[in-house]
């Protein structure tokens, strides 16, 4: 539905732990020109780059085959339905080859796959900071110079060109790295507005500012893509659009069955935001409103890469049951930097758990703690941090006075050190208290095995530095290449796949075919 008419888009998952198979129950409830999936969260890069180190077919997000196996990977070829994903993490490459493998086993041999890569920059740190760059935490006065030898992970957030770009070039499914959130929703609509088929008219690049990719009768092109990177933004956390996680949870009907969002999303930036008929949760001027303002700093400049939002306009109306009417939205140009996700080692860390039961639980379990710190008092690197549970821990600065006498106290320790051997010490500590400290402790956990501590550095990059580096890879069948190199060779092909299920008594045929098939279903690529 290129260029014309509202563009339907699901929002089948918010981050990578989601409920596996809700992106099934869209396909199969909805007609969707696109389904997003979005599982990519601040440290789920550092985990997943740590995954891929470990095994270099690892580093992506495994729950996106557990749902297509279950029949997700056939309702997108009989629908036609076009699969946008951040799922590839760390290794977009060994997520799209297990995607076409299993595209394969479905007979979906013409399965195009693009792989969007570019978001790493780890590789570029050393440049920036020897050519006298000043990087600095954007929240801190710390500097990158400070961790450079220790950082594991840095990916930069990338807009949504090069989605566009990707499926303007006919891929089926959009595998990326780390992409910001809302731009794989963006990308799907700059794909199907004419936006990208114009850039490769033009012969934009696809790293260059969305914004001048409009068509020329487009009023306000910075308004619109900050309409659509806010329908974006609202369905990009899954059901927390459609009542989960609301202030309104008690009137939220049946969010067991939860229903996952769609934005029909409009050329003009306009969009409404809807649910499955028939699922529980529910969508409303006031579950649309705490999904916009989540995560947002100034509402005046909600920055992503391909544009500035503007909120303080924008209007919420209703548009008949569990349908939302979003416009209003103003867009102003996209920053000259982008954010970059980076992680370092920082040290060991280990946690674990005591519960106290019964009165004077709050007296208790601060006095199980003294003993604990006591006994590890030698440790001179260990940090120990303590929160009493039941006794207010969870309530926010200025509340804690609402807190009452609780009847029990689950004491939660964590602890970390530069030196793993002290981070062990701290767990062998935990489990002696219940014999060996104030009466009535019980519900230890098992001795906790110390790991790696990872520290989160966000900063910004200048966006020229990295964009010219993303590459836009397809992957495809060997078959699809032949077809494509030589339309004739369709017949041929034809006729091995008519010799691979004949007869029993044409054995070597059929074993021969079927070699040559499972040849030619392995994955050829090009950039």
């Amino acid at each position: 539905m290129q260029g014309q008419g509202a563009t339907k888009i699901g929002g089948g998952g918010g981050f990578w732990g989601d409920q596996v198979f809700a992106p099934i129950d869209l396909l199969v409830g909805e007609e969707l020109d696109y389904l997003t999936m979005d599982y990519l969260a601040e440290v789920t890069m550092s985990i997943l780059a740590k995954q891929k180190v470990r095994n270099p077919e690892k580093g992506w997000a495994t729950d996106l085959l557990d749902w297509l196996k279950a029949g997700g990977i056939s309702l997108l070829h009989e629908k036609k339905t076009r699969l946008v994903t951040n799922a590839g993490g760390a290794n977009p490459h060994a997520c799209a080859e297990a995607v076409l493998a299993l595209a394969c086993e479905i007979g979906w041999v013409d399965c195009r796959i693009a792989m969007v890569s570019g978001d790493d920059v780890l590789p570029l740190i050393d440049d920036v900071l020897d050519g006298g760059r000043t990087v600095e935490h954007m929240d801190s006065e710390m500097l990158l110079s400070e961790v450079r030898d220790e950082l594991v992970s840095a990916n930069a957030y990338l807009g949504a060109g090069a989605i566009a770009q990707a499926l303007e070039r006919g891929a089926d499914i959009v595998i990326t790295g780390r992409v910001a959130d809302a731009s794989l929703i963006v990308g799907s609509m700059l794909h199907s507005q004419g936006w990208a088929s114009r850039a490769v008219d033009k012969g934009l690049p696809t790293f260059s500012l969305v914004e001048h990719w409009a068509p020329t009768d487009t009023k306000n092109p910075l308004d619109v893509l900050a309409g659509w990177t806010l329908a974006g933004h609202l369905i990009e956390c899954g059901a927390q659009v459609t009542g989960g996680n609301s202030s309104d949870w008690e009137v939220i009907p049946n969010l067991a069955d939860v229903g996952y969002p769609i934005a029909e999303i409009n050329r003009d930036g306009t969009a409404i935001i809807t649910k499955l008929e028939g699922t529980g949760g529910s969508v409303t001027r006031r579950t649309v409103a705490e999904q916009m303002l989540y995560e947002i700093g100034d509402p005046t400049a909600y920055m992503t890469p391909d544009v500035i939002v503007d909120l303080s306009q924008t209007e919420l109306n209703n548009a008949g049951k569990d349908r939302v009417l979003v416009s209003g939205t103003r867009g102003k140009p996209a920053p000259p930097t982008l954010k970059v996700s980076s992680n370092h080692k920082d040290g060991w860390f280990a946690a674990g758990d005591l519960i106290i039961p019964g009165p004077d639980a709050k007296g208790r379990a601060e006095r199980t703690d003294l003993v604990l710190r006591e006994r590890l008092s030698d440790l001179e690197g260990l940090e120990i941090y303590t929160e009493f549970f039941g006794a207010g821990a969870s309530l926010p600065n200025g509340l804690q006075h609402l807190a009452v006498e609780p009847s029990e106290i689950n004491v939660r320790w964590a602890a970390k050190s530069h030196m793993r051997s002290e981070v062990i010490e701290f767990s062998r500590a935990i489990a002696p208290l219940v014999l060996t400290g104030p009466a009535g402790v019980a519900g230890y956990t098992a001795r906790a095995r110390p790991r790696e501590q990872l520290r989160f550095f966000p900063f910004l990059l200048q966006r020229e530095l990295v964009e010219p580096r993303i590459q836009i890879t397809m992957m495809q069948t060997l078959h699809l290449k032949l077809k494509e190199m030589d339309p004739r060779l369709d017949g041929v092909l034809a006729r091995i796949q008519k010799m691979a299920a004949g007869e029993p008594e044409g054995l070597w045929r059929r074993r021969v075919a079927r070699r040559v098939l499972r040849r030619l279903e392995r994955p050829s690529v090009k950039n």
